[in-house]
């Protein structure tokens, strides 16, 4: 076998012919090698004849972080100090077994198949040790700890896996009419004994019409190629290990003793698996000798028992519980264009692209249930209603009169006892913009991205005004404010409202975290996202070396947000990418730039 070394964070690549049988062909791929992480795989390839044989590979994702956090003895809330490591091991393996068969039977017809089986294992391990108080200032080590305090320790160890058989095919006529389909079934682990197993096909037709009209002398259309598809996929969406029985946890001495707990969580021993059937079809065209490409995709999806952790009332012992709710779809369409708008003998060239999506999202069903709280925080509530996009914002609100005006009594807005939709996470559309102009060896890139519609809650927002930290609160500190709207008449009508209040008594009064209304805003924003200069040295320069390229670039990240309305924050903000966590702002810490430079060699 083929032996080699390579140095940190370089690709190595073995392959190996054994001479004493050609048939056979060992791959090795190590993709990332450096301290922390490893991907990488092994294949062996066996060819029984030209058109038949077998392919076993193993591949393997590993990686170890060590995390440290560190309080200095007088800090505020550890006034003794701290330290607390976190150690973290994570792998995934991979073990395939297929086997392929490609052969022509005619001039007109090809046909490929092939049928094998997957296995996928999955570990997370985190040890996690801290040390609530240290003796010696400045000494961050878990030896550190100061007399008469105790080590917290915890452990998690989570398991998972999936096996897999499935097979795909296709079949072609003359090079430019193909029928492709597939199947799968998976076993999955985190699922219960009796629906863990799910089968999912597929099948798509496409057609090369630009071949099958003969275009190909064609000035004009290069290529034109139609293609549509209908497909069912299974899965376990959101849910995780361990959510079907109930588990304890196992908590650090308290007292001296070891206690357990039960999760905040009721885990669900009755929960199937998601599905999602959907249709697509696309056009993929290139025109004037690839000057201009365009890629038109459209969908429509269907998701039925959707797995979601939803809120349940504290009243019950638990906070949240898994299910299986309902039904929901997705139709949208999202369009590619990219064309050479200029390019000269002199090397002069000037790209540009455009991407464009739009996805509307329906909450069909959930069952029994009206809504379905998916998350929030305070008094605001993230939920799924039946007619509505997912993620509804969701709270109390200001009583407004027929007009709209708010109402206010005695100077204050008045606030409603019930809740209303008050906004919405789910975008209008997503888009994108790119322009490229090189000269020779020289290349100036940059990329600006775009969200439209969708709205956030900004608790920051709700606490700033509240405290007074924030700019707007240093309107009417003088003088007092008179709120915009309307008070009653004492006729039984309205009349706009004229009554002073102080800065701090108004601001309390229009923002707390018992009222929703005045932090939602809307999440539109366009961002600068990547701006690079690069440059490929002149090959003249290298061409004693074994080097067959060079490439320099630098290169920047998230520079500049150029339009957005919520104020103080960056609207792309979230607690998690978790369901639950989706539009929601709280203490957001400053969106930061990357700038660095990139050095690409090519051997």
């Amino acid at each position: 076998a083929a032996v080699g070394t390579a140095a940190e964070g370089t690709p190595i690549n073995w392959n190996t012919v054994f001479q004493n049988n050609p048939f056979w062909v060992l791959e090795t791929n190590t993709n990332t090698w450096n301290r922390d992480r490893i991907i990488g795989n092994v294949s062996l390839n066996y060819a029984f004849t030209d058109h038949l044989s077998l392919m076993g590979k193993v591949g393997t994702d590993h990686w170890t972080t060590l995390q440290t956090y560190r309080k200095s003895i007088g800090s505020n809330n550890a006034p003794d100090g701290s330290y607390q490591e976190s150690v973290r091991n994570f792998t995934e393996t991979n073990a395939d077994l297929l086997l392929s068969f490609d052969k022509d039977f005619t001039e007109q017809v090809s046909f490929e198949m092939a049928v094998g089986g997957n296995q996928m294992v999955r570990n997370y391990k985190r040890n996690l040790t801290l040390a609530p108080a240290l003796e010696l200032p400045g000494l961050y080590n878990l030896s550190n700890l100061k007399s008469g305090s105790d080590y917290s320790l915890a452990n998690d160890v989570y398991e998972q896996a999936i096996n897999s058989v499935y097979g795909y095919g296709k079949i072609g006529y003359n090079d430019y009419l193909f029928l492709e389909f597939s199947g799968r079934n998976d076993w999955m682990s985190i699922l219960p004994m009796d629906n863990n197993s799910f089968f999912y096909p597929s099948v798509t037709v496409s057609a090369v019409i630009s071949d099958m009209l003969g275009m190909q002398d064609s000035k004009v259309v290069d290529y034109l190629k139609l293609r549509g598809g209908w497909s069912k996929v299974g899965g376990a969406g959101a849910l995780g290990a361990y959510s079907l029985e109930a588990t304890y946890n196992l908590n650090a001495p308290f007292g001296g003793a070891i206690y357990a707990n039960l999760p905040s969580t009721l885990n669900n021993p009755n929960l199937t698996p998601e599905t999602t059937t959907g249709i697509e079809a696309g056009l993929d065209v290139k025109m004037l000798e690839s000057k201009l490409r365009f890629n038109f995709t459209y969908y429509n999806q269907t998701s039925t028992d959707l797995l979601l952790r939803s809120t349940v009332s504290n009243t019950s012992g638990y906070s949240s519980t898994w299910l299986n709710v309902g039904e929901m779809n997705n139709t949208g369409i999202e369009i590619e264009l990219h064309s050479k708008l200029y390019s000269s003998d002199s090397g002069f060239d000037v790209d540009f692209g455009v991407n464009f999506a739009k996805n509307k999202n329906e909450v069909v069903s959930l069952g029994e249930l009206d809504n379905l709280v998916i998350g929030g925080q305070w008094s605001m509530n993230l939920e799924a209603r039946p007619g509505h996009a997912y993620g509804d914002i969701v709270g109390t609100y200001f009583e407004r009169d027929d007009n709209g005006n708010i109402i206010h009594n005695n100077g204050l807005p008045v606030v409603s006892s019930g809740t209303k939709v008050l906004g919405n996470i789910t975008p209008d559309w997503t888009g994108g913009v790119s322009l490229a102009i090189g000269y020779k060896n020289l290349k100036l890139s940059a990329l600006v991205d775009a969200k439209m519609g969708g709205d956030i809650y900004s608790m920051s927002t709700t606490w700033g005004r509240y405290a007074g930290v924030l700019e707007e609160t240093l309107l009417g500190r003088e003088d007092g404010i008179v709120g915009e709207g309307v008070m009653s008449d004492g006729a039984g009508g309205y009349m706009p409202n004229n009554v002073v209040q102080s800065a701090e008594t108004y601001n309390k009064a229009a923002y707390s975290n018992s009222i929703v209304e005045s932090s939602v805003f809307d999440a539109s924003y366009v961002k600068l996202r990547q701006v690079m200069l690069s440059y490929k040295l002149p090959s003249k320069l290298i061409a004693k070396s074994k080097v067959d390229a060079i490439d320099i670039s630098l290169v920047g990240r998230n520079l500049a947000i150029l339009y957005k309305t919520v104020p103080h924050i960056d609207p792309e903000t979230g607690f998690s990418d978790s369901n639950a966590n989706q539009g929601q702002e709280f203490g957001q810490l400053p969106s930061a730039r990357s700038m660095g430079v990139n050095i690409s060699i090519k051997l």
